[in-house]
């Protein structure tokens, strides 16, 4: 007796789906018509805005996982057709309805590559995907190093959504990730502890740095002098490498800022720059201290980038020809030029330079009289093609800042002037630490470490410092948001290498001395001497700034059950005399003024459901108004916490 298989309605379905929605994305071509969308990799460096010398960067793999990454398919192994379709379907069509950077779509690709090592046992086949496998991907991102994993489970979350709004699988997906739970780490904990001093630069390194930044000013060369210039910049505000090196050469702004101790005026100095990961673009303001560190070094920047930068403008202003040496600048295209002169119109050493050179760029040559030559067109046709290649809508060549010609940086080979290159950060990073045959800046000058090595720091160890110094000198975390370039202000918590701790030791100094007022005041001086010192420590073991105050819920412990209503909250103190909390405050008490208004109003008009709205706006009404008062107690010193 034979036995038939009935074929999986449900299974076909979805296949179905997937081959529909595939043909509505290959259609869409959101990208362009140079993404080829049924290759494995898609190079979006044209049609997305990112730093000219870093255009691989823009590129997006769909492949799985592999111990070593690699800037094409060697070593790689494409997805199966049908799980790539669903990837790149989603990607096109989150293009279309929002247009994304490419930091995304990459964390995009890394969630679904563990989702896809789920479906080995199922030939790779995206109907047949389960919530189960949903849970194990997430399981797999809990376990990496990094500070991806939030991000690759949110990716996570949209893929589930995406597979069951066009019903992609046989079954609903049914997924919320854990990975930001899996996360969480008590702050205080040793092995916290441990991870944010791999991160954060010690004063010894710094002091390496500053020492480094002084020599190379006294001795160094025009290449050396730029790299240093260009951590000056870093270290006189929290920059992300590829914000600095992507600015515009009109960048310098000047402001007015107002001295919170004496009210006086005096100007502000920033520079300009592209947001990335989200965030606006912005200006990034210099602490006093360091204004005159980072105009030195903005000067030094300009004079040695200006070279490349009027290259840049002769080609816009020349489309299609090279800036050669002269004679052959702009000279008859038809002429023809031997090895030396090719060598002597790039700037090459030798001949045998100006031959390799014309290979290496696939330059026709041919010989005569005993000597090879080429065509000057089809010289200046390979320099041309060999500038950077601009996202459509990005600004000409000529107004970036970071410009240089080809191998600046190089010793063992000449610098080819005609052509232009935006300083990459493969480039800082080789200067910062020794790669490969390249000797780090530090091993060239001899500064090392008291066991004689190198010292190595990145350039992302700064962002970190500027921030902990902020934490610890109590910036508002709205204001370390807005300095460090985020868009959220939960993302500071990356880079707070205090834990907290520092601003609750400060807190507990302060009680000691009489300058904290209310029930937690009266409290301590309710306990036994022998008691307050534990109390305190376990009370104010961490503290954080607020808007509109101070912050002592322990976050490591447990998710802020108050989270954005600080004025109703018991753990939250009031910084007497802070007129830009007090500003705030005011704000916030005219906003829900109206919403408590515009609550009543729903509870009398019989809406049921305004009665717990109306109890918590008038909670935070009330909370608001004790902190203006605090503001307004005559008796009050300034300065003075006080729990309201």
């Amino acid at each position: 007796m034979n036995v038939h298989a009935l074929p999986d309605l449900q299974l076909l379905d979805a296949r179905s789906a997937l081959e529909a929605l595939t043909t509505r994305a290959r259609a869409l071509g959101s990208f362009g018509k140079d993404i080829v969308f049924d290759e494995p990799i898609w190079d979006l460096s044209n049609v997305k805005r990112a730093v000219p010398s870093a255009a691989q960067t823009a590129r997006l793999f769909f492949t799985r996982h592999t111990l070593r990454e690699t800037r094409s398919m060697e070593g790689r192994e494409a997805f199966r057709t049908d799980f790539a379709n669903l990837i790149k379907s989603l990607i096109v069509l989150r293009e279309l309805s929002r247009k994304s950077g490419p930091d995304i779509y990459k964390k995009l690709l890394q969630a679904s590559r563990h989702l896809y090592e789920t479906l080995s046992d199922r030939d790779f086949d995206p109907g047949s995907i389960t919530s189960e496998d949903f849970v194990a991907a997430a399981t797999a991102i809990s376990k990496q190093e990094g500070a991806t994993r939030k991000s690759q489970g949110d990716r996570l979350e949209e893929i589930a959504a995406f597979i069951n709004k066009h019903g992609l699988s046989r079954f609903r997906i049914s997924f919320r990730s854990n990975v930001v739970r899996m996360e969480r780490d008590n702050r205080t904990s040793d092995s916290a502890k441990l991870a944010r001093a791999k991160k954060l630069p010690s004063e010894e390194v710094i002091d390496a740095v500053i020492a480094m930044s002084n020599e190379v000013r006294n001795n160094g060369d025009d290449a050396d002098i730029l790299r240093a210039s260009v951590i000056e910049v870093m270290l006189s505000a929290p920059w992300r490498i590829n914000e600095l090196l992507s600015g515009p050469h009109d960048c310098l702004r000047k402001g007015q800022k107002t001295d919170p101790q004496t009210g006086e005026r005096s100007d502000a100095y920033g520079l300009n720059h592209l947001g990335s990961k989200g965030a606006d673009d912005d200006v990034k303001w210099f602490p006093t201290p360091m204004v005159d560190v980072a105009l030195r070094a903005l000067d030094d920047i300009r004079r040695i980038t200006q070279p490349a930068r009027n290259i840049a403008e002769w080609m816009e202003a020349h489309p299609g020809r090279a800036h050669l040496a002269e004679p052959w600048r702009l000279g008859d295209p038809e002429m023809y030029l031997t090895m030396k002169d090719v060598a002597d119109a790039l700037g090459l050493a030798s001949k045998e330079a100006a031959t390799y050179w014309l290979a290496a760029h696939k330059v026709d040559r041919f010989k005569r009289d005993h000597r090879f030559w080429c065509r000057l067109a089809d010289l200046e046709a390979a320099v041309v093609a060999s500038q950077p290649v601009l996202a459509p809508g990005s600004p000409p060549l000529s107004k970036y800042l970071f410009l240089v010609p080809d191998h600046f940086f190089r010793t063992d080979m000449a610098t080819v002037h005609p052509i232009i290159k935006v300083v990459g950060i493969a480039q800082i990073h080789c200067f910062l630490s020794t790669a490969g045959k390249h000797k780090s800046v530090f091993e060239r000058l001899g500064i090392a470490d008291a066991e004689e090595r190198p010292y190595v720091v990145t350039t992302k160890a700064f962002r970190h410092y500027l921030n902990t110094i902020a934490q610890e000198g109590c910036l508002p975390q709205l204001d370390i948001a807005r300095w460090s370039g985020r868009k959220r202000v939960e993302q500071n918590a990356a880079y707070n290498h205090t834990g907290g701790v520092h601003l609750g030791k400060q807190l507990r100094s302060m009680l000691d001395t009489g300058h904290v007022d209310g029930p937690i005041a009266a409290t301590v001086d309710a306990l036994p001497l022998a008691d307050r010192d534990r109390f305190l420590k376990s009370r104010f073991a961490t503290a954080h700034t607020t808007d509109i105050g101070v912050c002592i819920q322990d976050w490591s412990m447990a998710p802020c059950p108050s989270h954005g209503a600080c004025a109703g909250c018991g753990d939250h103190l009031v910084i007497k005399g802070n007129e830009t909390h007090k500003g705030r405050a005011e704000r916030l008490l005219v906003e829900h003024e109206t919403m408590l208004a515009l609550a009543k109003a729903e509870m009398d008009y019989g809406n049921s459901g305004a009665g717990p709205w109306v109890e918590h706006t008038e909670k935070m009404v009330n909370g608001l108004k004790k902190t203006i008062a605090v503001h307004a107690d005559p008796d009050t010193p300034d300065g003075t916490l006080v729990q309201v």
